[in-house]
């Protein structure tokens, strides 16, 4: 299955992979003029913006660019500026409402920019191309904790309280049939900016979801953008089917959903995320490839 860009495509920008180099290039002659515009001295260059109080990234605003005619781009540099700006002022001060606001959080693991990843050492990998973050879910925005701020409250006690907290945000799900396999998936969205995140606690999540525990093979499952989590326990026989589904809403998804996060199958089992997905950038395809214990797995479910 081929889900890669073209040749034929235009040049899309190595850093912020949402554009093309010409609208990576406009984007960040945006930022600077709108930092000049405020006085603010800064350096812009590949994903990231650097002023006098840190740096920050571009990631997320190149994809609401993409999705926004050229000429809303201006008001969009300044929306987003002028929330990173309300996210530093209304930072709670007392550490009892820090946690009461503190959530774990699934990033990609090119979320943060490598010259900013010194600042984020205690970030966990979770799976390919994933990380576990901490972060702030403030009035105006979501803030990512650097080391020196979970060193001031502690590690361990932010992870529990935004294990506790990001079990307890709601969500809405539905129980949809594959489009091409008829497989039985959860489908999981909402309003919360946490919705993906929910695959960092997928036991609490099934629980609450289909009132069962995952079973003991345990579940397959996608987080294509930070809005949607799509699940399926391994239960029944047409779990290949649910493989071909979950590739093919993933990959869709993906690429049309504000806040892309993976477009990989993950296969979650016993409290390890292992990915199921290979992707060969020469050939620009992917493949799934389950490890020895799956494959017996699912032989056994599809054969019973």
């Amino acid at each position: 299955m081929k889900f890669f860009r073209s040749k034929t495509a235009p040049q899309y920008d190595p850093d912020l992979t949402a554009l093309t180099t010409d609208q990576a290039d406009h984007l960040r002659e945006l930022v600077r003029r709108y930092h000049a515009g405020i006085g603010v001295q800064a350096t812009v260059s590949g994903q990231s913006v650097h002023r006098a109080e840190g740096a920050s990234n571009l990631y997320n605003l190149a994809e609401f660019c993409r999705r926004a005619e050229p000429g809303e781009w201006p008001r969009l540099v300044e929306r987003h500026f002028r929330a990173l700006a309300g996210a530093a002022e209304s930072t709670p001060d007392g550490q009892d409402d820090v946690l009461r606001c503190a959530y774990l959080r699934l990033i990609a693991d090119d979320a943060i920019p490598a010259e900013m990843a010194p600042s984020f050492s205690y970030l966990r990998p979770v799976a390919t191309g994933l990380l576990e973050a901490l972060c702030l879910d403030l009035p105006e925005t979501v803030r990512t904790l650097d080391d020196r701020f979970v060193a001031e409250v502690g590690l361990e006690r932010l992870r529990a309280a935004g294990r506790a907290n990001l079990i307890a945000d709601p969500v809405e799900f539905d129980v949809v049939e594959g489009p091409t396999e008829s497989s039985t998936l959860y489908a999981v969205t909402g309003d919360s900016m946490f919705v993906a995140s929910k695959a960092l606690v997928l036991d609490e999540l099934a629980r609450a979801v289909t009132g069962r525990e995952l079973p003991e093979e345990g579940a397959l499952f996608t987080v294509p953008s930070r809005d949607y989590l799509f699940f399926h326990p391994l239960t029944e026989s047409k779990v290949a089917g649910a493989v071909n589904d979950l590739a093919s809403i993933t990959l869709r998804v993906h690429s049309e959903n504000p806040g892309p996060l993976s477009p990989r199958l993950y296969w979650w089992h016993q409290g390890t995320v292992t990915n199921l997905t290979q992707i060969d950038e020469a050939r620009r395809s992917f493949s799934i490839v389950p490890p020895t214990e799956l494959m017996a797995i699912l032989r056994r479910l599809t054969d019973g």
